[in-house]
């Protein structure tokens, strides 16, 4: 979101008349946290929807080898045929 100088000037002034000069840097600092919070959730699932998508990619590039290496289909080892 990108605001320019007049728009954050406007959104000041009607915060500062709204909620007063007392309740306005109280507000500022929740308002700050809880950006904050939700930046952090979004990086944790970004990083646990990477995970998960990387293990995906690793099995498949696994399986894929397995088949280029064995196209008929028989076991490798003999305990595969089990």
């Amino acid at each position: 979101m990108n605001l320019t100088p007049n728009e954050v000037l406007i959104i000041s002034l009607v915060a500062l008349v709204a909620l007063g000069p007392k309740q306005l840097p109280q507000v500022a600092r929740q308002l700050a946290k809880g950006a904050a919070q939700l930046r952090r959730l979004n990086a944790q699932i970004r990083n646990e929807f990477d995970a998960v998508v990387d293990e995906a990619v690793v099995e498949s590039h696994d399986r894929e080898l397995k088949e280029q290496a064995n196209p008929e289909g028989e076991p490798l080892h003999p305990r595969d045929n089990q």
